[in-house]
């Protein structure tokens, strides 16, 4: 079998996992730059590397402690024309260039079954190869999906659940194994050969057959006969826009795009201008999240954000504050300390006994004097 690749050598860059691609035993395929796992601080401050525009094809796979920052430069870069290969666990940080929506992960199947021969890709990738793989050992843990419009799976479990898949993505490809180690089922060598001819053929679609310049032979013609007729269908429209729907979970997160509020989820939003746009989902008692997407002209893409509920913490030793509601009671008032002389009770009582003084003091007064006329 044959399988056409670029003329040039193909560079390549790698982050934690090539999804059992051997680079080494392939001379067309030269990596210029390598990362190992869980170095995700290193990867965020050499993204650049990964997005140059001199690198064809990015590997991913296995950790997924990088930011949404560089998912959202390394989408952006593939867009432009690259191909990216990425597995489990590190599909969790992708979101619109993936080729299946994520579900749930479940205990990892036995058995992979080849799909869709009748696809040129799927021919030339399996022509040789069996047509089902099963696992030597048990798989953990796999990745369940669905298929985004346009997108291919090549390989899936017995139970129809996709387990290899791509899709184009604006000018590039993405490649997504749904669970994390393809060597699994596969062996070392047909994992290899199944990556690099799937690698090796999206990229030859993305750059082209070589092209031949040819001098064009001139002849004179008439002006009179030089006439070009330009239809509508022929022009550029000036309005180049594409529509999403926003889903989330759990349901009725605010929607951010580009800093500019939209709506609740489940939210469908038309007439976006394409290319990249910022997302924000905000929930309360969830942390946001915080991603990006890629708006295509003419169409429709599934914008899907998983918030993560924040935990109800308490301090060591501390007693948790549990809000109840409680019945209404008339509480007596307040007793303060005030100068009596300001105190308008205190000054009514005086003037009230210092009138009964004065009565009672009269009244002496007065019977005294009856006595002193008698005698």
């Amino acid at each position: 079998m044959v399988i056409c690749i670029p003329a040039a050598a193909t560079s390549a860059a790698v982050y934690g996992s090539t999804s059992g691609f051997i680079p080494e035993v392939h001379g067309d395929v030269n990596v210029v730059y390598s990362i190992p796992g869980y170095s995700s601080g290193l990867f965020d401050q050499s993204v650049t590397s990964f997005t140059d525009p001199e690198t064809d094809i990015i590997f991913i796979g296995n950790d997924d402690t990088f930011s949404s920052s560089t998912a959202s430069a390394i989408e952006q870069a593939v867009w432009d024309g690259k191909v990216l290969v990425i597995s489990y666990p590190a599909t969790g940080k992708f979101g619109d260039s993936l080729p299946a929506i994520s579900g749930s992960t479940v205990k990892g199947g036995t058995t992979l079954v080849v799909t869709s021969l009748n696809n040129g890709i799927a021919r030339a990738v399996f022509s040789d190869l069996n047509r089902t793989f099963t696992a030597t050992q048990p798989v953990e843990e796999q990745l369940t999906g669905t298929l985004k419009p346009g997108a291919i799976s090549l390989m899936s479990f017995t139970t129809g659940e996709p387990a290899l898949v791509y899709r184009p993505y604006g000018k590039g490809y993405v490649v997504e194994w749904m669970f994390a180690t393809p060597e699994t089922y596969l062996g070392d060598g047909d994992a290899d050969t199944v990556n690099y001819r799937i690698v090796t053929s999206l990229l030859s679609d993305i750059q082209g057959p070589a092209t031949t310049v040819t001098t064009p032979v001139t002849t004179a013609v008439p002006t009179a006969t030089m006439t070009t007729t330009v239809t509508a269908s022929e022009t550029t429209s000036t309005k180049k826009t594409g529509s999403a729907i926003v889903q989330s979970s759990p349901l009725g997160a605010r929607v951010y795009v580009d800093g500019i509020y939209q709506g609740k989820t489940p939210l469908n939003l038309e007439d976006l201008p394409a290319g990249y746009h910022s997302v924000r989902m905000t929930l309360e008692g969830y942390y946001d999240f915080d991603g990006g997407a890629t708006i295509i002209q003419d169409a429709s893409i599934t914008v899907f954000g998983s918030l993560k509920e924040v935990p109800v913490t308490t301090s060591a030793g501390a007693t948790p504050v549990i809000t109840t509601a409680v019945p209404t009671t008339t509480t007596p008032a307040a007793t303060t300390t005030q100068d009596p002389l300001t105190n308008p009770t205190v000054i009514a009582a005086g003037i009230g006994i210092i009138t009964a003084g004065i009565g009672a003091y009269a009244t002496i007064y007065t019977n005294k004097g009856k006595k002193e006329e008698k005698k």
